[in-house]
């Protein structure tokens, strides 16, 4: 069994998208080429942007056997990923934006754990979210959090509420693309989640805990054309997550269960537990800014205690304060 497996996850195609990001397509291309696991086919999609700019930025990167695929015309994420995938067939397939990047052990993790499940249409890693500002040529981290994942949150009722993962920690099979179809590309944005529940249908997601994907997102700070999707069309993300749930309400139950209505009181749910966590935050945060506050008092008190106490320490202290 083991023996067909790895010959089933033998090849993977990693697709790149990028548009006008030269600096970013750069560190991107780095990440791939530093894969420990070398046994991929890379496409590059150039979304309508400038083919020079992307070619060069490609020669440069050393890597050999690069596939660039150069778009008429700027279409949407997901009819993008098509494209780029409607050119290969590989076993395995991976979404790598040119904002995002790998842990070197990434391919090599996540290629062992799907040979070893051939039930599994996917696997999912451990991810850590990357604020960075961008200026000019220049990127710069500015904080780290964890993306709270584990094997719950990638079964269908896991993911129906909220979308847990950006494709960079994903790796999938190419026979999922047969079973469900290719990516939405009505979609402007939440094409990944909305392909991610139709993949766990056919397949469990297999969870490697490892953090070996980073999500980058740019900060406020940063130049206009550096945004990600997530931070600069948040109202976007919001009208097309109403959107799919509209779409799945007027879908037919199945085993009694309407999808719609399902994601709603998952979503629901979702954000009780964040109103009751950011209570509790708010609440800690104020019974330390209270116990910092009477500690302070209390060394006061004790300064002015000593001072009367002592009454010459105390002129001597004002002395020294007034350098005299």
């Amino acid at each position: 069994m083991n023996e067909v497996a790895n010959e089933m996850v033998n090849d993977v195609q990693v697709v790149m998208r990028t548009y006008e990001r030269p600096v970013l397509l750069a560190r991107a291309l780095a990440s791939v080429r530093g894969q420990t696991r070398q046994r991929l086919a890379l496409t590059v999609v150039n979304n309508g942007g400038e083919p020079g700019i992307v070619d060069a930025v490609v020669a440069a990167s050393g890597m050999r056997g690069v596939s660039v695929l150069h778009l008429p015309a700027r279409m949407g994420m997901e009819a993008a990923s098509n494209a780029a995938l409607a050119t290969s067939e590989s076993e395995c397939f991976a979404i790598h934006d040119d904002d995002d990047s790998w842990h070197p052990r990434f391919l090599e993790s996540a290629v062992a754990a799907l040979s070893g499940r051939p039930d599994a249409s996917a696997v999912v890693t451990g991810v850590v979210r990357v604020h960075e500002t961008m200026t000019g040529v220049r990127v710069w981290p500015v904080r780290e959090e964890h993306v709270p994942l584990d094997e719950g949150c990638l079964t269908f009722r896991g993911m129906i509420g909220h979308n847990p993962f950006p494709p960079i920690a994903a790796l999938f099979r190419r026979r999922v693309l047969r079973d469900v179809g290719a990516f939405d590309e009505s979609l402007p944005v939440l094409g990944d989640w909305e392909f991610n529940l139709r993949a766990v249908t056919v397949g469990p997601f297999v969870f490697i805990p490892d953090v070996l994907a980073r999500y980058h997102t740019r900060t406020p700070e940063s130049d206009v054309g550096t945004a990600n999707s997530i931070t600069a069309g948040v109202d976007l993300h919001r009208s097309t997550k109403r959107l799919l749930q509209d779409r799945w309400l007027a879908e037919p139950p199945v085993n009694g269960v309407n999808k719609g209505e399902l994601s709603v009181q998952a979503e629901a749910a979702l954000e009780a537990e964040e109103t009751r966590l950011r209570v509790e935050a708010s609440s800690q945060a104020e019974i330390e800014r209270r116990v910092a506050e009477i500690a302070a008092q209390r060394g006061l008190l004790r300064r002015i205690g000593g001072v009367i106490a002592n009454p010459s320490r105390g002129v001597l202290a004002v002395r020294r304060r007034l350098g005299r």
